[in-house]
């Protein structure tokens, strides 16, 4: 019994952390909480950050942003990129409790990466910060500047950890009761 109790306990305790940790806060907001420096083609931010591609129909450095309503607490950026050909490329990440759009250049990135870049590589940038607006400055290289599937994932809130004790607690008791049954 005691066993059964214990991996229950684990598997609960797993997936609340699993759905906490893969859970896009930056998908299924309203239209206006997406922007980006240009887009081509129906290829805007608002697709990328819910499964889509964004594309900038252009070279040189090119932004997109997203507005989460609220300050949240920041575990990750992952985006897939989108090049052809295949090139050096740089990304940085900025979070901020204000828009950012241009101004990108009076900020210091949160995490950034440069160096190969290949059609369909998803990089993953471990964020420790909080903010409300989060803006991926990109830069592709002889390709358009284009990048997909961004999900943007947060650090679990209390409230996920007090519900989790809550369901610990009462699988607890329902063992108890069980046991002097």
């Amino acid at each position: 019994m005691k066993k059964t109790l214990l991996a229950g306990l684990v598997a609960l305790f797993a997936v609340t952390a699993t759905a906490n940790a893969t859970t896009n806060i930056a998908a299924n907001l309203s239209s206006q909480s997406y922007t980006q420096s240009s887009s081509w083609n129906g290829h805007t931010a608002e697709s990328a950050f819910n499964g889509g591609g964004w594309n900038s129909g252009s070279h040189g450095y090119q932004w997109l942003q997203v507005d989460l309503g609220a300050v949240k607490n920041i575990a990750s950026v992952q985006y897939t990129l989108d090049l052809l050909p295949n090139n050096d490329v740089v990304q940085q990440i900025f979070v901020s409790d204000t828009a950012i759009g241009n101004n990108w250049s009076s900020l210091s990135p949160i995490a950034s990466f440069s160096g190969a870049g290949h059609n369909g590589d998803v990089l993953t940038q471990t964020i420790n910060s909080s903010g409300r607006y989060v803006e991926i400055l990109a830069y592709g290289g002889q390709s358009w500047t284009a990048l997909s599937n961004v999900n943007v994932t947060a650090v679990p809130e209390p409230e996920t950890y007090a519900m989790m004790l809550a369901g610990l607690a009462l699988v607890g008791a329902i063992s108890r009761r069980k046991q002097s049954a």
